[in-house]
């Protein structure tokens, strides 16, 4: 879906080229208006763009200003100027900052249309460049991955307890890291590999996600790792705006709170644009899982587990999650003691994939010796990482577990009650099937509380801001992610449900009460009477007063 912002400080302008682009159905357009330079700018702080367009002359911050200011901050969005003013100048200096089309309001509808149309061919083109795997072969030789992954598992074992790293190792990570400010995790996940990919393959690509991440946070000072499992990590910080003879003669500052919300958003919004990359470069469903605030090096270990467990009980299908904020801590037990030593069927757990997780299974107990020593060892390390897993799943029920499961789990650790090396590998196998049944279970309830918490608020605020970043905040989650979810387990867009309600009650108050056009107008949320007119007419297919009576 390609995100595409309107900006003139002329609101028929703006609900003009709404209502033209709105109903041209060969662009996959996601719309969004702002009535002012500074409306833009917090939207675009907010949420990622693809397509600005923008009146250049405007009170404030003009359109050469704004488009800067894009500029700056997401490179890769296309500017298209729409004005009346036909200048020369203008022109000139709209492309030479980096607009893709200057187009007077003379000129018609179909002049945007064309404009569009090949700003969307362009964003399909560089979507299509392979520089992040060509880029990536480069790197695949080299041992600071290695160094990193090593060091951050360091950093986040629970049992050693983190320290600041010293200025030295972050030099020898090669990252412009400060050891004096807090950072903020991000945690991420192939949740499923192509069909063909092999080890190689499967490296290959983990690279090719870091090089994306590394371009597209670019803003920011950012530290990603490859971990194992199809799994990766970024630490982040704002970078200094100070310059670089005044830095030198500076101590190093923790950032102030407006850095770190303007970093955050930033992020919040650029995991979005790293996903789509994965998904249309990589061809690879990637999910990530943001820890929601910067911590402090002595307590990464404790967002690292809440961000690993937010990710394991996920939301939805558990494929391409864009979570904003973690759950709460809970104990993560002892699963550091078999993480390694059974990491491919862990990995299996966590990405809900049952049927690998029993090829693996089968796999692993087919190829045993015949030596009972080996045999045991095999048996308890899935054992146990289902008992861990279970663990997990049960801190976050409502219910106790009932007498029945407590049973099965005692039998699973009684490696005597199994009279064959077949019969114990049914048995694992069996109380593995329950555990994905459980988390299916379990996401699909969380699934619908959150669309349970979003149907109430919009019937309790019909009359107000009902934008997708407002209820996204409300449920802690990414936008897109959000609209994604609501679709899949609904039918329909959050857009059509805020609509047929607020038609449904505009009816209600049309039949049933005294109140003017224009009033009911207001109570609904909608800026002026003319507005709530054309909008009734396109949905019900009659004006309101029509509709009165």
């Amino acid at each position: 879906m390609i995100k595409l912002l309107i900006v003139d400080d002329e609101p028929y302008t703006v609900d003009g080229l709404y209502d033209m682009l709105s109903e041209i159905e060969e662009f996959p357009l996601e719309l969004y208006t702002a009535t002012s330079a500074k409306d833009a700018i917090g939207r675009l702080t907010r949420t990622r763009m693809d397509i600005v367009i923008s009146d250049i002359q405007m009170p404030g911050m003009d359109g050469l200003e704004l488009q800067r200011w894009i500029a700056s901050r997401w490179p890769r969005c296309k500017v298209i100027f729409l004005t009346g003013y036909g200048h020369i100048q203008y022109a000139q200096q709209a492309i030479r900052g980096g607009g893709v089309d200057y187009i007077l309001k003379t000129e018609g509808d179909e002049a945007i249309v064309r404009s569009v149309r090949a700003a969307i061919e362009a964003i399909r083109e560089e979507a299509e460049n392979d520089r992040f795997l060509l880029r990536a072969k480069t790197q695949l030789q080299h041992a600071l991955p290695v160094l990193r992954k090593e060091w951050f598992y360091e950093l986040t074992d629970p049992k050693t307890g983190a320290h600041a790293p010293s200025p030295a190792k972050l030099e020898q990570l090669r990252s412009d890291l400060s050891a004096e400010e807090p950072a903020l995790l991000v945690g991420g996940r192939v949740d499923r590999w192509r069909e063909d990919d092999g080890f190689a393959e499967q490296a290959l690509l983990m690279y090719a996600i870091q090089n994306i991440s590394e371009e597209y946070l670019s803003q920011v000072r950012l530290l990603p790792i490859l971990l194992e499992g199809g799994e990766f990590a970024w630490l982040i910080q704002p970078r200094p705006e100070t310059d670089a003879a005044e830095a030198d003669a500076m101590e190093p500052a923790v950032p102030d709170k407006d850095v770190w919300e303007d970093t955050l958003r930033y992020a919040l919004a650029t995991m979005e644009s790293v996903q789509a990359a994965c998904r249309d470069v990589l061809k690879l469903p990637v999910s990530l899982v943001c820890a929601g605030s910067p911590e402090p090096w002595s307590r990464m270990a404790a967002a690292y587990g809440r961000m690993k467990r937010t990710m394991i009980l996920g939301l939805g299908s558990g494929e391409e999650m864009l979570i904003s904020s973690c759950a709460e801590e809970e104990s993560s037990g002892g699963s550091d003691r078999y993480r390694r030593s059974v990491a491919e069927l862990e990995r299996c757990l966590e990405a809900n994939d049952e049927a690998e997780f029993r090829r693996v299974a089968e796999d692993v107990f087919r190829g045993l010796p015949n030596r009972f020593g080996l045999y045991a060892q095999a048996y308890f390390s899935v054992a146990v990482l289902l008992l861990e897993q279970q663990n997990k799943l049960e801190a976050h029920l409502d219910e106790p577990s009932t007498s029945a499961s407590v049973q099965e789990l005692q039998s699973l650790l009684d490696l005597s009650a199994h009279r064959s090396k077949e019969e114990a590998l049914r048995a694992l196998l069996s109380t593995a099937e329950k555990l994905f049944a459980r988390r299916k279970s379990m996401q699909d309830e969380r699934t619908h509380r959150v669309i349970g918490k979003l149907n109430h608020y919009i019937r309790d605020h019909l009359s107000e801001d009902l934008s997708l970043d407002t209820l996204a905040d409300l449920v802690f989650m990414n936008a897109s992610y959000l609209s994604n979810l609501y679709k899949q387990y609904t039918g329909k867009n959050i857009s059509d449900t805020i609509t047929e309600q607020r038609i449904e009650k505009a009816k209600e108050l049309l039949l049933h009460t005294p109140y003017k056009i224009h009033e009911v107008a207001e109570r609904m949320g909608f800026g002026t009477a003319a507005y709530f007119t054309r909008y009734f007419k396109r949905h019900v297919g009659v004006t309101p007063q029509e509709f009165r009576g």
